[in-house]
């Protein structure tokens, strides 16, 4: 269930073929995934589809204006090389504002959803939910710092090629004093996914008491900070700053031709923002075929879900 707090989350959902095609298939997309976590009655997937659909609505018109506005801030930041720390910790600032509203829109929707939940339902959730943090404490317990840094060098790496081409020297090194110097918070981030996936366990096996469970959803979204240690939202903010300066960096060692393709492809990225939320909300999507909806979860499946524009960080 967090994976669907998650996948409404949509500052921009960047699949292998374009942001608009990707936007498109969100209903299908939202669906797949909420699948992997649950499976739903007859009702429950009536009443989900309905808030779906008017939650996809909303967002068209109300979010996706606001994430062009702020690309666009961005954009000039960044074409300007007027980007600082402090600028950067206002756009990451706005970023978890965006964040914040779609939970606000999604929670009283959830609430009556969850509550409505099985038993089984609930087992069905949690071991899921088990399955994917036993899979990251495979993937990063018993590595040494060399391969965690190794790690995540690879993971920016690939990140800031994507928008700006194949890395020189000096931006490969930046990016590697980056995550040298950052504070390491893998074992406090994996401590606070387990704690929170209790939390959350507590809530669904309260669900019947709307009231309480509304309460416990609203900490668990909203306010996760109040669940983390004091040292780990210290290390986080300090990482993030970190990682504003390291995109200072790299934006001064840019060349002309790595400025051009970044701006070109923020700028088709705001052009296809401006262009979907321009476009009527209301248009049924019966008319998509179960071909298309094939390939776009093969798409999904090999690109990857989640890729965020503002809230890019490695762990």
């Amino acid at each position: 269930m967090r994976r669907f707090c998650i996948c409404v989350l949509l500052l921009v959902t960047l699949v292998g073929c374009s942001t608009k095609m990707g936007y498109y298939f969100l209903d299908w997309v939202i669906e797949w995934k909420l699948e992997e976590y649950v499976t739903l009655n007859q009702q429950q997937q009536i009443e989900f589809e309905s808030t779906l659909n008017e939650f996809l609505i909303w967002h068209r018109s109300e979010e996706l204006p606001r994430y062009e506005q702020q690309l666009s801030q961005l954009l000039i930041l960044f074409d300007s090389q007027a980007l600082t720390p402090a600028l950067w910790a206002k756009q990451v600032d706005e970023a978890k504002a965006h964040w914040a509203r779609i939970l606000v829109f999604v929670e009283p929707s959830l609430v009556v959803l969850i509550s409505s939940f099985s038993d089984n339902q609930v087992q069905q959730v949690i071991a899921q939910l088990r399955v994917d943090e036993k899979r990251l404490n495979q993937k990063y317990l018993g590595k040494d710092h060399h391969a965690l840094v190794e790690m995540a060098d690879k993971r920016i790496e690939k990140r800031v090629k994507r928008w700006i081409g194949k890395l020189s020297k000096q931006q490969i090194k930046a990016i590697h004093e980056y995550n040298l110097s950052r504070a390491s918070t893998l074992d406090m981030w994996l401590e606070y996914r387990h704690e929170w996936i209790r939390l959350f366990e507590q809530a669904l096996k309260n669900r019947r008491n709307q009231s309480a469970l509304s309460h416990s959803l609203k900490v668990l979204m909203l306010e996760p900070d109040r669940i983390k240690s004091d040292i780990y939202k210290a290390s986080v903010d300090s990482n993030t700053e970190k990682f504003g300066e390291l995109l200072i960096r790299l934006n001064g060692l840019a060349t002309s031709q790595q400025k051009r393709r970044f701006k070109n492809k923020l700028q088709g990225l705001i052009t296809d923002l401006i262009e979907l939320s321009d476009q009527s909300v209301n248009a049924p999507h019966n008319n998509k075929s179960e071909q298309l909806k094939s390939v776009m979860k093969d798409s999904l499946s090999n690109e990857g879900l989640y890729r965020q524009v503002l809230l890019n960080k490695g762990l």
